[in-house]
């Protein structure tokens, strides 16, 4: 019977540190007096590291194919593409009640 060699307990934990220090470096920064505009940038620039910690670690996508990590890229830019399509329509309807101008 043979055994595979999976990732070791000190990797998951290690990762596991990493990411309870990233969240409390965000909530020391929610606490700093900074401008909305560099809150937001220094809070998405932690979470997009969060998530390639979280993705590529303990749901194991580190250990794929590139052709497979290609594809879930290129999927999620595509569902998140198409996610964003009809917010365009909701806020062309906005601006029609706002401003009392209809569709001529």
């Amino acid at each position: 019977m043979t055994t595979s060699e999976g990732p070791s307990i000190s990797r998951y934990a290690a990762v596991y540190v990493a990411l309870l220090v990233i969240m409390g470096a965000q909530f020391l920064i929610g606490y700093q007096n900074i401008s909305g505009g560099q809150l937001v940038t220094r809070f998405f620039t932690f979470a997009i590291i969060e998530t390639i910690l979280v993705v590529f670690f303990f749901m194991n996508l580190g250990t794929e194919k590139p052709s497979f990590i290609k594809f879930v890229i290129f999927f999620t830019i595509f569902v998140l593409a198409c996610m964003n399509y009809p917010w365009t329509d909701s806020f062309r309807l906005l601006v029609f009640r706002l401003t009392g101008f209809g569709p001529s």
